[in-house]
């Protein structure tokens, strides 16, 4: 892989320095200081690229306070590849300063979940804490941050090494579950599949793919990502399909960008969209966060999201004012910031509460946990579940 030094010039100067970044980006309120978003953090890039300022720990940091949301890719006129200078510049940071022991963990246990041991202890987990009469379990952080974190599942994995087969079939779909379905919401992936059979689906589950790398690439450590990397594509060839459907933006856009499968890569959401499924609601009130990866990484419309909503009959859709902001997630950045996180997370929860809906619903595992432990945090009363859920159980039979 290369290096931040071996960029090219184009790629580095592409940034004009508008400015229009710092308009979405959900860490600057927060910092307000030039290196608080894109456009300095693109600026550090550069002076250390060209060796006019040396890789210290201060710079690391304002790279390290990026969500990695991509909101300034979305909304740049000029093309800026903003996710590649930062995948080099954090691979540069963690060869000479090191990627510090919370990143590391963090990583290194997305790996380990998707071992075998791994697995069994995921399993033996879920059967430990059934027990319980709660759905997340409060669990603090050695960063000071405290979350409400799902319980895994004695089912996790059981779709692994499955073929849902449809009644009449007009494609086949390989579906790459992603972690959080694999380990915690496995009642999602079900509800995806059911919808894509009725759809006329047939859908095959790999037995053995592991984390699609996203998080480990985003994070620098591009030698992990290449190896998970390599697993999955020598997993995936062992398959017969037509394209990949996910219930995740942030490895769909990892399969799509970074993979570079032959074949096509589409969220679950756009097939049901492009169906003649209809569905029954329950005269409540709806409201919708769409994840930042789904427009900045996969370039999914969320025409599609609020169209299959609105094809509910009998719930009233409420759009939240700030509906595409980011909800202060990113996997390790809401544990390694948690305090930057958290404002950004109660702006989110603050203008979600404001539509009065019922329902939060979103086509992210993450969101769905981070919007769980928000609405929990900020006792606003909502339910938040994943589309795929709310539209299984309000499927016409």
């Amino acid at each position: 892989m290369k290096l931040l030094l071996e960029l090219s010039e184009e790629a580095l100067n592409k940034c004009v320095k508008c400015g229009l970044c710092k308009s979405v980006c959900p860490t600057y309120p927060y910092i307000e200081e030039e290196a608080g978003y894109a456009r300095g953090r693109l600026a550090l890039a550069e002076l250390t690229a060209k060796g006019e300022l040396p890789l210290t720990r201060e710079v690391a940091q304002h790279w390290d306070q990026c969500a990695m949301c991509r909101r300034c890719e979305w909304i740049c006129p000029n093309g800026v590849e903003y996710k590649e200078i930062m995948v080099h510049a954090k691979q540069q940071q963690a060869q000479e300063l090191g990627a510090g022991f919370v990143k590391s963990a963090g990583l290194k246990a997305l790996e380990l979940l998707q071992s075998k041991a791994g697995r069994k202890m995921i399993k033996l987990a879920g059967m430990v804490l059934d027990a319980l009469p709660v759905n997340e379990i409060k669990t603090p952080f050695p960063t000071g941050a405290v979350k409400f974190m799902p319980k895994p599942t004695a089912e996790a994995f059981g779709l692994r090494g499955k073929v849902f087969k449809a009644q009449e079939e007009k494609g086949r779909l390989l579906f790459f579950t992603g972690c959080m379905v694999d380990a915690f919401y496995g009642k999602t992936g079900e509800n995806a599949i059911k919808l894509l059979n009725r759809a006329g689906y047939t859908v095959v589950v790999p037995k053995d793919i592991k984390c699609c790398g996203a998080p480990h690439y985003y994070s620098g450590n591009t030698q992990a990502f290449e190896k998970l990397k390599g697993h999955n594509l020598k997993e995936l060839s062992k398959y017969d399909f037509d394209a990949v459907v996910v219930v995740c933006p942030t490895c769909g856009g990892a399969l799509q960008e970074d993979y570079k499968l032959q074949k096509p890569v589409y969220d679950f959401a756009e097939l049901i969209f492009k169906s003649p499924l209809k569905f029954k609601g329950r005269g409540e009130k709806i409201t919708f966060h769409v994840p930042c990866h789904s427009y900045s990484a996969m370039k999914v419309s969320d025409k599609v999201f609020y169209g299959l909503m609105e094809r509910v009959e009998g719930d009233e859709v409420r759009k939240a004012q700030k509906d595409k902001s980011c909800c202060g997630f990113a996997g390790l950045f809401s544990i390694t910031n948690p305090q930057i996180a958290d404002k950004v997370q109660e702006e989110k929860i603050k203008d979600l509460e404001q539509t009065e809906a019922e329902l939060v619903l979103t086509t992210c595992p993450g969101c769905v946990l981070n919007l769980r432990d928000g609405v929990k945090k900020h006792r606003t009363g909502q339910e938040v579940m994943h589309l795929a859920d709310y539209l299984a159980h309000r499927l016409e039979e």
